[in-house]
């Protein structure tokens, strides 16, 4: 009789540990679409990058709207940074004899501040929810 009640004992805690664990986890994963901005004017190039709450990072391509997506993120706070280098000074690898190919003009393209960068200064932080998220990024 003993032996069961150590075994219900035990059961009975092995399941609140599965239980605890499990609503760690319902916190979930989000996405997070938006628009990135600096003086009111469209980013038409670039990179968005957010660091999760759980420090996993992510990364979406800004499009020439300024539109960009991130998927696949831990819930939570985050950090964000933006990376938006002159396509001018970019030059594409090759492999063999070939020559190395300039990146191509980006129409409309200018110089964001460099502080946008680093997710540890940019200042951007937002609170990512389980699902879609909409965050504009306004870079100033």
């Amino acid at each position: 009789m003993r032996l069961g009640i150590v075994g219900n004992r035990w059961s009975s805690g092995a399941g609140a540990i599965v239980l605890a664990l499990s609503m760690v986890g319902c916190a979930g994963r989000g996405n997070v679409s938006g628009k990135v901005t600096f003086q009111n004017k469209s980013v038409p190039w670039g990179t968005v990058l957010i660091e999760g709450s759980d420090g996993g990072h992510r990364q979406g391509s800004i499009e020439k709207d300024g539109t960009f997506y991130v998927e696949d993120l831990a819930t939570g706070e985050v950090k964000v940074a933006v990376n938006s280098p002159n396509p001018k000074s970019i030059t594409l690898m090759t492999r063999g004899d070939r020559p190395a190919l300039k990146f191509p003009e980006v129409p409309g393209w200018f110089a964001i501040p460099t502080k946008y960068e680093s997710v540890d200064k940019s200042g951007l932080v937002y609170t990512i929810k389980k699902g879609e998220n909409k965050i504009d990024i306004e870079l100033k």
